[in-house]
């Protein structure tokens, strides 16, 4: 399945670790003093707050003085096992001429629209976490298809079964 370039599949990880990012320190960064079993999200704390703390960390890595996204909260949803965690958000991107933009696409703001998927099934620690995006008038269509797979299809590989 093809997705049109102005989709974008974003994978957050912390360079030190490869493509993972330790639970600890998600958690230390926010202030919070993780304690006891993090192998879940249901024993890290509430699925919302997770989420909120996730777009949090993806947003202090954004570069210039784009709008902040907002979590779509009624998207949170946690896996029965509790090591998934799925939401959405979106972010309004700023037009200089939305008169022009009117003329051209006929909408005169845009926002993005983009999903994630965040999971602990690597238990090692570390969170795995993939952001999906796209143009609100793209998701709409066969691209929001396509990006919902591509996240649904997300998936961090269990490190005790990987021999080195």
């Amino acid at each position: 399945m093809c997705v049109r370039c102005c989709c974008i599949i974003l994978i957050i990880y912390d360079p030190s670790c490869g493509n993972r990012f330790p639970v600890r320190a998600l958690l230390e960064e926010e202030g919070y003093e993780p304690t006891g079993d993090l192998s879940s999200f249901k024993n890290i704390g509430d699925p919302t707050a997770i989420a909120t703390l996730l777009v949090r960390r993806r947003e202090k890595d954004k570069p210039g003085d784009q709008n902040t996204a907002q979590l779509n909260k009624d998207s949170v949803v946690l896996s029965d096992d509790g090591k998934t965690l799925t939401f959405s958000m979106r972010q309004e991107i700023n037009v200089q001429k939305p008169e022009l933009l009117m003329e051209e696409i006929g909408v005169s703001e845009l926002f993005r629209d983009t999903l994630a998927k965040a999971t602990l099934t690597s238990n090692d620690g570390n969170m795995m976490a993939v952001f999906a995006s796209a143009l609100e008038q793209d998701y709409k269509g066969p691209d929001g298809v396509a990006l919902q797979r591509a996240v649904d299809s997300f998936t961090a590989t269990e490190q005790s079964t990987i021999s080195e």
